[in-house]
């Protein structure tokens, strides 16, 4: 096994591609002993028993979305999965299919097309599936149906911490398949294959208006938020975003000049005829006059492919050409006033520091069972602010806005979306206490020994750990 499995060493030509291998190009200077490419499930398998040998402790990437670049292990090993387990299999029989954790939303919104079929997946076409589902799987119209970890993901394989290859799902060994959905890069084994169910496919739309929000900001998003209320859960995705109104032009700057700040209301429908889409988007037509003179812009209900959807999420988020990115993102807690919230929340989006910097507001009502996996944190709403630069000078500045603007914003919230967790950045809750404790137990049955390293900071927020003075 051992001269077939690819592994890199520091010296190693293509080394340092595969460490960069992130889509933030700010990465982290830590250094894995090793990086392995398997292929084949077996070939994990080896790897994990390889680290235990040597001592390494593991951090596993499928795609490399997540933005802290947290998979990198100073002195242990990367598991790079971008090649594994590439081949797909579609039952249609059963209308199954199961996939690799590297395999990208592109992969499989491509792949069952000639199918007509359709699975929830992420809304950017290079997000590996992997950790996606590890997030929980915030996907495409999570509105109507839940995550995707509810009840679309069937089955796992797993390679455990001691190198064993098992399956998990409702029936057997179902404590691990609770915890994966909802831990992030905090999951202690390695997902190697994934079975979901799908549904036909059908036509995709979408509506969008751009408003100059500048000078009615607060009563623009208050208004955005209780008409977001009065659409149809079942098939409608909602995105608030904000934005500069000079983040596209074709300069190196990262300050924006133009300091008028945007904000785009955009809603996607998932449905049978362009009828069925106009009403499900009905509400926003009630766009009050005092808004509608601000409108930079208004683009019709208008019929889609996901390749334009796609090129639209990286018009927002670009990269590959030196991108920096930091990242952060609140749960609201559904328990304050609007008012409040819109308050406490608007600095986050309107006051952006850097030009390309975009603010996004995703209203999702969400109410998880935590009895069905360790996600369980209510979810109004997610928001977020990304924050897009090319200036390594900038990286001080930006960690310090980031870091007082979340913590502020921590006073509306119930904690983080885990996707975005860093523990060096600012530590939230990523699933509730009673879920986390449950967690916790699961993963020192599985990995004793902490071959996986990912959930360091997750107990810092339980109320007996902070008495305890840790934060």
């Amino acid at each position: 096994m051992s001269d077939t499995v690819q592994i890199l060493h520091p010296a190693d030509d293509g080394y340092e591609n595969i460490r960069n291998r992130c889509f933030n190009a700010r990465v982290p200077n830590r250094r894995p002993a090793e990086i392995v490419l398997p292929w084949t499930t077996a070939e994990v398998a080896y790897a994990i028993k390889r680290a235990n040998a040597q001592g390494l402790k593991v951090g596993v990437r499928s795609g490399g979305h997540h933005f802290p670049c947290s998979p990198l292990r100073d002195s242990g090993m990367l598991l790079d999965l971008k090649d594994l387990n590439k081949a797909f299999d579609y039952n249609k029989d059963t209308k199954i299919i199961s996939f690799s954790p590297a395999h990208t939303v592109q992969d499989i919104s491509t792949t069952l097309r000639p199918h007509k079929r359709f699975f929830p997946h992420g809304h950017s076409r290079t997000v590996g599936m992997g950790g996606f589902y590890l997030a929980g799987g915030q996907g495409c119209f999570v509105r109507g149906w839940g995550y995707t970890c509810d009840g679309w993901v069937t089955q796992l394989e797993v390679v455990t911490a001691n190198g064993d290859i098992v399956i998990a799902n409702a029936t057997e060994n179902q404590d691990l398949f609770w915890a994966a959905p909802g831990s992030g890069v905090g999951f202690f084994g390695v997902i190697t294959r994934m079975w979901g169910k799908t549904i036909p496919s059908k036509k995709l739309y979408d509506v969008s208006y751009i408003v100059d929000s500048t000078d009615i900001f607060k009563p623009l998003l208050k208004w955005s938020l209780q008409t977001a209320e009065r659409v149809p859960r079942y098939g409608s995705d909602l995105f608030i975003c904000t934005f500069y109104a000079d983040a596209e032009e074709k300069t190196t700057e990262d300050e924006s000049k133009a300091k008028r700040v945007f904000m785009l209301l955009n809603q996607t429908v998932h449905c049978d005829s362009m009828e069925e889409a106009l009403v499900l988007a009905s509400p926003w037509q009630s766009f009050p006059d005092a808004f509608r003179k601000h409108l930079v812009a208004e683009i019709p209900m208008t019929e889609r492919q996901w390749e334009e959807l796609w090129d639209l999420q990286e018009r927002f988020q670009p990269h590959g050409a030196g991108e920096r990115w930091k990242v952060d993102s609140v749960i609201s807690d559904a328990t304050v006033s609007l008012d409040e919230f819109v308050d406490k929340i608007t600095p986050a989006l309107f006051d952006l520091p850097t030009r390309r910097a975009t603010g996004a507001i995703i209203p999702l009502d969400y109410i998880p069972d935590e009895a069905d996996h360790a996600l369980s944190l209510p979810q109004k709403s997610t928001v977020s602010t990304l924050v897009c630069y090319s200036d390594p000078a900038l990286d001080a500045k930006v960690d310090t806005w980031m870091k007082k603007t979340y913590t502020e914003l921590e006073k509306v919230a119930v904690g983080i979306y885990v996707a975005d967790h860093d523990k060096d950045q600012r530590l939230s809750r990523v699933m509730t206490d009673s879920a986390l404790r449950k967690w916790l137990k699961i993963r020192a049955k599985y990995d004793p020994y902490e071959l996986f390293t990912g959930h360091h900071g997750f107990d810092n927020v339980l109320p007996e750990n902070q008495a305890n003075g840790r934060t």
